[in-house]
């Protein structure tokens, strides 16, 4: 496996470890807007989560479009390619929001000063809906939709995006009905972390498709011997994130 693909293969889990990661180091400052060590360590672990939940979504969409004996088109490859536009959107709002953060977290000297800063960069125009608002959390619904749409593919199987969607939904229940601070927070970014791992994975072999090296069962492999066969591995180990 090339480093590349190797490092798709991780996203699926380093990104929800990353997120969860996050929401335990903002536990000392009760998830409060307070400048500091947690605060920075916290935003930081976030940014590192988003930038392999970009890897991720990449990586999903290389799930869909990784068999060749059946190619994704028509209304299936809108839906696969739009669904990736949305996730790689919301995860550069949140990406943005996260640098943002971190450059107020610095200036700031006290928690009503970050607050400060923070309401005058909302008042810009578009910050406040795309930055901190649906665009962001477009992000979620997008790998939701992902995981439904490699499932109907059969790229990866029910229970990886049904485990996956149920981590989104509870997290955004929990969200917006107890709030950020809420141990369902953490339990949903538990759920969503076990669904993306699933997901990682593809299909088990003699279902269809592998476990998510990229290697296509269904394709015919050459008799024992034949030179051909450790091309097509080697073409076929690199698809994940095409």
């Amino acid at each position: 496996m090339n480093p590349a693909n190797r490092l798709a293969q991780i996203s699926f889990t380093a990104g929800p470890a990353a997120l969860l990661a996050g929401w335990f180091l903002m536990r000392p400052i009760h998830g409060g807007l307070e400048p500091g060590p947690w605060w920075t360590a916290a935003h930081l672990a976030w940014l590192a989560a988003f930038a392999m939940f970009g890897l991720m979504t990449l990586a999903m969409r290389g799930l869909a479009m990784r068999d060749p004996s059946r190619p994704v088109t028509g209304g299936r490859r809108v839906a696969v390619e739009s669904m990736t536009v949305l996730a790689l959107f919301g995860v550069a709002a949140n990406l943005a929001q996260l640098v943002i953060d971190l450059y107020t977290g610095f200036a700031a000297a006290d928690g009503e000063a970050l607050r400060g800063l923070l309401d005058d960069v909302k008042g810009f125009p578009g910050v406040e809906p795309v930055v901190y608002g649906p665009g962001a959390q477009l992000f979620y619904a997008a790998v939701l939709a992902q995981a439904v749409v490699l499932a109907v593919l059969r790229r990866v199987t029910p229970v990886s995006a049904a485990v996956t969607a149920g981590g989104v939904v509870l997290l955004a229940v929990a969200t917006f009905e107890a709030g950020r601070n809420s141990a369902l927070v953490a339990l949903g970014m538990a759920v969503l972390w076990l669904g993306t791992l699933l997901l990682g994975r593809g299909r088990p072999a003699g279902t269809g498709t592998d476990t998510g090296t990229g290697t296509d069962t269904g394709t015919a492999t050459p008799a024992p011997g034949s030179r051909g066969q450790g091309a097509t591995t080697s073409r076929t180990s690199t698809q994940l994130l095409r």
